[in-house]
C-alpha cells in the first residue's frame, strides 16, 4: 500500500507497505503528481518511511521504474526511512534514477531525517550526493 501525506510545509511523504501492485501506483502516482504540481516546479522534497515493506509485484515495479524515469528531475532531496541494510541497499541502487541527492535513515532516525529534507543546500548545490 502506498499513502502520499500532504501535511508538511517543506516536503511530501509516501508511505510505503507490504508488496507494491500495479493497483498501488496507479492510485498513489495522481496524488503524488498532484502534490508536485501544488509545488509549481520548485523541486520537491520527499520523505519515503518504509514500513513492513516487502518489495515490489513485477506490475509495481513496472510502475515504480516508469515513474521514476519521468519524474527523475522533479524532486530536490529525497529521504528514505527504513527498517534495515536491505532497504540502505535499495537507496543506493536508486540513486542513479534520480537527479536528487537521496540518503537513507534508519527508522530510529526519523526525526534527522526530516531535518535533513528541512535544510536548504547552497545556492548552486547540485544535490547529487
Amino acid at each position: 500500500m502506498i499513502e502520499i501525506e500532504h501535511d508538511h510545509a517543506d516536503f511530501l511523504v509516501l508511505r510505503a507497505s507490504g508488496s507494491l501492485t500495479r493497483g498501488d501506483y496507479q492510485a498513489a502516482v495522481p496524488e503524488l503528481e498532484n502534490g508536485l504540481h501544488l509545488r509549481a516546479g520548485l523541486p520537491a522534497r520527499l520523505l519515503v518511511v518504509l514500513e513492513d515493506f516487502r518489495g515490489w509485484e513485477i506490475g509495481g515495479l513496472w510502475q515504480e521504474l516508469k515513474f521514476d524515469l519521468q519524474r527523475a528531475g522533479d524532486f530536490g532531496r529525497i529521504a528514505v526511512v527504513g527498517e534495515g541494510g536491505l532497504e540502505e541497499w535499495g537507496t543506493k541502487l536508486a540513486k542513479p534514477f534520480f537527479r536528487a541527492e537521496m540518503r537513507y535513515f534508519d527508522r530510529a532516525r526519523r526525526a534527522a531525517a526530516e531535518a535533513w529534507l528541512a535544510e536548504r543546500p547552497p545556492r548552486g548545490d547540485s544535490g547529487n550526493g
